[in-house]
């Protein structure tokens, strides 16, 4: 259908990076009206026009210091753009005056990125906020004044709010390409065989041979399996992180390979790691089967986890290899379970009462 090739064009787009996110999403917009699909729009609406009406996600809010300048009684400039603690209040208050929250709609935000020029962001506050912080400077200092007031944070926490507005964008994306597909019946391709796609940072040598192992081992298992390396022999100019959307999205099972460097990643969202991982993330939520988490059982499991995933179930294939054949790995692979527990039984188990004898001495 066309709302597919127009949904991967898009998504093609959004990984390229060289177009600005706003008219992508306007762009999106066409395509959700189209397909009628609300959870898109509502995401499209809040993103383009701002969440004056809705709950603010948590990647708008930012983690910074209130800066201000102060006066003396005479007006003379006490401090100038200097960190003010007001910690004490907000515990007292139940509110963190230090979080900026960012409601202003992707094209606003761009338009301002223009025109910082430094790596630090200042944010003035309402004028009612500064009336009521300025009440309590002059509580503990009477002969002082707040003048004005802002919200300092890094412009690496904004650049981050259209990172997870981008990423958010291609997940819904690709769910709403995944539906369109399922509707499709006539010339709709079959996949052959169980499609794999294994993901991994790069250690060292010997840590990425024996992924490249690895991935042979479930090909030779006739497993559909692919990583990076051997999806680069293909092109000439990969584009990594779109190699990875689309292996996502087009393998029934994404293991993941767990170790040092791809929990540093990927508790920093860095680098391509730290992409994927937020993808991940987002992934979990609606598909809990698709993904396999393993260990080459060298490294102790706190040392490779990253925080987003602790808790999780990880499969240690030097143990599975040792003591399963590799059983609990394909088990997981075919959705199987290990073990076979019974039927219900319909009779249910007869509960013998104990009697109490009559009282007689």
């Amino acid at each position: 259908m066309k709302e597919i090739q127009e949904i991967e064009n898009l998504i093609k787009d959004l990984l390229v990076e060289n177009r600005k996110l706003s008219l992508l999403l306007v762009e999106a917009q066409g395509i959700a009206d189209k397909l009628q699909d609300k959870e898109l729009s509502d995401f499209l609406e809040a993103e383009l026009n701002g969440y004056t009406n809705r709950e603010l996600p948590d990647y708008r809010k930012i983690s910074g210091e209130i800066v201000g300048v102060v006066v003396d009684s005479f007006g003379r400039v006490i401090a100038n753009g200097t960190s003010i603690d007001f910690s004490a209040f907000s515990e007292q208050v139940g509110i963190d005056l230090s979080e900026s929250q960012v409601f202003e709609g992707v094209g606003f935000i761009e338009d301002s990125l223009e025109g910082i020029k430094g790596q630090m962001v200042d944010r003035p506050l309402h004028s009612q906020l500064v009336k009521m912080l300025n009440e309590i400077v002059k509580y503990n200092h009477p002969q002082y004044h707040l003048v004005s007031a802002s919200h300092r944070f890094s412009k690496a926490n904004i650049l981050f709010i259209l990172t997870k507005v981008r990423q958010g964008l291609i997940m819904k994306l690709r769910k709403a390409n995944s539906q369109e597909k399922l509707n499709i019946e006539d010339g709709a391709e079959v996949m052959q065989g169980k499609r794999v796609f294994v993901t991994y940072a790069w250690e060292n040598e010997e840590h990425n041979d024996k992924v490249i192992s690895f991935v042979n081992f479930l090909r030779e298992k006739g497993y559909d399996a692919s990583m990076d390396r051997k999806e680069s022999q293909e092109e000439t100019a990969t584009n990594f992180n779109k190699m990875m959307i689309q292996n996502i999205q087009n393998s029934e099972k994404v293991i993941i390979v767990l170790s040092p460097k791809y929990k540093e990643k990927a508790d920093a969202f860095t680098g391509g790691v730290g992409f994927e991982f937020g993808i991940v993330l987002e992934e979990l939520k609606t598909h809990i089967n698709k993904y396999i988490f393993v260990s080459f059982g060298i490294d102790k499991f706190e040392n490779i986890t990253p925080l987003g995933i602790v808790g999780r179930d990880i499969l240690d294939l030097k143990k599975d290899q040792d003591q399963n054949e590799f059983n609990e790995l394909f088990a997981k692979l075919e959705n199987k379970s290990t073990i076979a527990f019974s039927d219900i039984n319909e009779e249910k188990v007869e509960v013998k009462i104990k009697q109490i004898e009559p009282f007689k001495l």
